[in-house]
């Protein structure tokens, strides 16, 4: 079933940075016959939406050839946007490395997950594509086609004769002493899950630099009275948090990095998330305000149950779900969608459905992940209550709604913060790849790569000290004068260098100015000993 007829001149309907990138059908002898010619502008894609067969699930694989004419590798993503895709972390990225030469790509349909490692509904695809590094290639493609199970998916790690192959389930089909076999095999990844010990610091670092002057203006602002639910975008919200103290000043969120040491592996692990990558965000991380006496109420606990905290909680009729309501109203161009009907996910979009309620008198943090409004009440996939008072973590090796068992509220770029002129707080970012491994204030980790040049969840970056801020807008200094002073922790598996902003309709679209800072523009840092 072809997803791309090259062989009848089809040209795929989408590209991401508005036809930057040329397509033409063109003769290739290396392919042997007509090859979409592409010439990526840098970080832009190619792919067909809305086209095509959507039920993936009764085929093998996608396979494709492709000629890469430099002597360089090329380095792609294949990305699958699905119905139950809602953002970065919900949709499927797997890697894709050209050679030079031909090649020969397959990617098997059973091996295809999610970012954040959740399943993806491969029954209902409604977006392809290929997506570039920012090298900007010129590469040459056959037909790009879904395959049924007539091959076998045999796979292995790596790239073999330019062939890319991909690990995961090895399919066998054959005879053995006249009998026909069908044999699916899966790899015992869990003896090596358990064996190889997690690198973790379960002991804080001891108390470094913090801003005096952002703990006594905290201090010195009265707290406006709370009598009912605050949504985050609203000028009451705006007023309750510049006299909320976030946790105490000692705590990694509010220490002060400008001077620590560099990590000795920096250049690699940046490069490993990639320099030349464009820094973005996305509008992802709502939260709701409750009053002391807030209404407390059970939730029914699902997956991730053993490593929550239990309720009732106080959870009032207006939490927000992630993203709401800029991604809906903006971003998908659904203003049709009430929050009622993003509480209880009428678009079957599925996804992290992030909720965080906040008690500012109490000093309270609750944190939601998966949460989704039933006839019968709320429902979440795991729970996590943060002491704001405090600088207890996590037990060691607990997830929270985050993978790396931090707390999302305080490392959200706010409204309030951006007028105010400077973001005073370690923000939350995102990476595709992290170490099976965690450190100080992480306390769990999400992935069993061992590689050494890979971030750590809880991984600190700084913007580098020289780079100049001077020619960004007011919101956008306000966000890199926070990055050179606190930095931004490894928080979860997600888009790369993806930081996280309340959607706020309050703030501009910040997209433009943030893909001018690369990923070279970062440093990794290590709290001094």
């Amino acid at each position: 079933m072809p997803l791309l007829n090259v062989a009848g001149e089809q040209l795929p309907n989408d590209t991401a940075q508005d036809d930057k990138t040329k397509l033409s059908i063109e003769e290739n002898a290396t392919l042997g016959g007509q090859a979409l010619k592409v010439v990526y502008a840098p970080g832009d894609a190619f792919g067909n939406k809305g086209v095509g067969p959507s039920n993936w699930k009764d085929f093998v694989a996608v396979e494709f050839s492709a000629f890469n004419p430099k002597e360089q590798p090329a380095n792609l993503t294949f990305s699958v946007r699905h119905k139950r895709t809602t953002s970065f972390q919900t949709r499927v990225d797997v890697p894709v490395k050209l050679k030079p030469g031909k090649n020969r790509v397959r990617i098997g349909i059973d091996e295809m997950q999610n970012v954040n490692g959740s399943s993806p509904d491969l029954s209902s695809v409604t977006h392809w594509y290929l997506s570039c590094d920012d090298s900007a290639p010129t590469l040459f493609f056959g037909d790009i086609w879904l395959v049924g199970d007539d091959k076998p998916a045999v796979t292995s790690s790596g790239a073999v004769g330019g062939e890319v192959r991909l690990s995961g389930t090895y399919k066998i089909r054959g005879t053995i002493d006249g009998k026909p076999v069908d044999l699916t095999l899966t790899p015992d990844t869990a003896a090596t899950a358990t064996a190889a010990p997690a690198r973790a610091e379960a002991k804080p670092k001891p108390p470094i630099a913090t801003d005096p002057a952002r703990v006594a203006r905290i201090r010195a602002a009265k707290m406006p009275p709370i009598t009912k639910p605050v949504m985050f975008n609203t000028p009451e919200a705006d007023a309750i948090l510049s006299a909320l103290e976030v946790f105490p000043p000692d705590n990694a969120w509010n220490q002060v990095v400008t001077d620590w040491p560099l990590h000795p592996k920096t250049k690699d692990i940046v490069a490993s998330i990639g320099a030349q990558k464009f820094f973005r965000y996305n509008p992802d991380m709502a939260f709701v305000i409750v009053p002391p006496d807030q209404k407390r109420i059970d939730v029914e606990m699902g997956e991730y149950s053993a490593e929550s905290d239990k309720g009732p909680f106080p959870i009032p009729e207006n939490m927000p779900i992630e993203g709401w309501p800029v991604s809906y109203h903006r971003d998908m161009n659904r203003g049709d969608q009430t929050l009622l009907d993003v509480q209880r996910d009428k678009l079957n979009l599925g996804g992290d459905r992030h909720a965080l309620v906040v008690d500012p008198v109490n000093r309270m943090l609750y944190e939601f992940y998966a949460a989704k409004r039933t006839v019968d009440g709320w429902q979440v996939m795991q729970s996590s209550i943060f002491d704001l008072k405090s600088n207890k973590l996590r037990p060691q090796g607990w997830t929270s709604s985050d993978a790396a068992g931090l707390p999302i509220f305080p490392a959200v770029v706010r409204y309030d913060e951006l007028k105010r002129g400077l973001v005073e707080h370690a923000i939350r970012v995102t990476v595709v790849k992290t170490r099976r491994a965690y450190v100080h204030p992480a306390t769990h980790y999400a992935s069993r790569l061992e590689d050494e040049n890979l971030p750590r969840m809880g991984e600190r970056l700084r913007l580098r000290r020289d780079f100049d801020v001077s020619g960004f807008s007011p919101e956008v200094q306000a966000i890199l004068k926070g990055l050179k002073l606190y930095g931004m922790f490894v928080a979860d598996n997600g888009i790369d260098w993806a930081i996280s902003v309340a959607p706020d309709p309050r703030i501009p679209n910040l997209h433009d100015e943030l893909r001018k800072i690369k990923g070279a523009d970062f440093e990794v840092v290590v709290a001094p000993e």
